[in-house]
């Protein structure tokens, strides 16, 4: 079968039904030649604008997922080569990894976090996650203005989990520093379901806490999160062998809509209501 060529905007596209146009994508989506695939998608989709499985690739393949994001001298940078040694220092932390990660995530040898970092562009389409590393403005000349070179990192933040079909994420924040965490984490969190939301057009995020960590429950409720359930006995901790539970939190768009915390929150953090329906 003939597949499509990459072709500029200006040109029409073949005429082919949707079967073939899939057969195409999915030939790139096999090559994990992902940007290839994106553009056959992009091409189908004005003939095609309400096709769900042509959708459901777009979202896997959406550069909105390592797009550079930031406010108040936060940003959350897809990681790259130069973040490997910081990466390792977070997998190295086991009291962190066991608070970001809850109880049982494998740790990451250095041959996987550099495979991770070749895949980082295209992570929801590798792995359905997407990971972020969270970095503040720290000038090494008080006098000059910022430049890229003067961000630190401080913590990671991600999306794991991720349902294509149902757009659906659940949503993990660490910063290990607690002084650093209550200045960033709202900011972080103002800027995760801003991507989430608006710009990948997630229908909902979700969160599991430890129930033996009260203060993050009550955080992540405050926040516009509501508590879905118990999961009792859900986690082993691998030290203690402890059952523990955790809270399942999920946030639906329709409530992140029409929430007044986000609303203001965010209009103080990152100047704008990022409730606010983008057009």
């Amino acid at each position: 079968m003939l597949k499509p060529n990459v072709m500029s905007s200006s040109e029409a596209p073949p005429q082919w039904n949707t079967h073939q146009w899939l057969c195409a994508i999915d030939e790139q989506f096999r090559k994990q030649d992902y940007r290839q695939a994106r553009n056959l998608i992009l091409q189908a989709l004005p003939i095609f604008p309400d096709h769900a499985m042509l959708r459901d690739r777009l979202l896997m393949v959406d550069s909105h997922w390592s797009e550079p994001i930031a406010s108040r001298g936060i940003h959350l940078v897809t990681p790259d080569e130069h973040d490997f040694s910081y990466l390792q220092q977070c997998y190295a932390d086991e009291a962190f990894m066991q608070q970001f990660l809850p109880m049982g995530r494998k740790k990451q040898s250095a041959e996987a976090i550099q495979n991770a970092l070749r895949q980082s562009e295209f992570s929801v389409a590798h792995h359905r996650s997407m990971h972020r590393i969270i970095k503040k403005e720290v000038p090494s000349i008080p006098e000059r203005s910022f430049s890229p070179g003067d961000l630190k990192p401080i913590g990671l933040a991600s999306l794991v989990d991720i349902q294509i079909a149902h757009r659906r994420a659940e949503f993990l924040v660490g910063i290990p520093d607690q002084a650093e965490r209550q200045r960033a984490t709202a900011v972080v969190m103002m800027l995760i379901m801003d991507l989430a939301f608006n710009q990948v057009r997630l229908h909902k995020l979700t969160s599991l806490v430890l129930a033996n960590n009260p203060h993050s429950q009550r955080s992540t409720v405050a926040i516009g999160f509501t508590q879905e359930g118990l999961r009792r006995q859900h986690l082993c901790d691998p030290q203690t062998r402890q059952w523990l539970d955790c809270y399942e939190n999920g946030l639906v768009a329709d409530d992140f809509r029409h929430n007044p915390v986000i609303a203001r929150v965010s209009k103080r953090l990152l100047g704008r209501d990022i409730t606010v329906k983008p057009i």
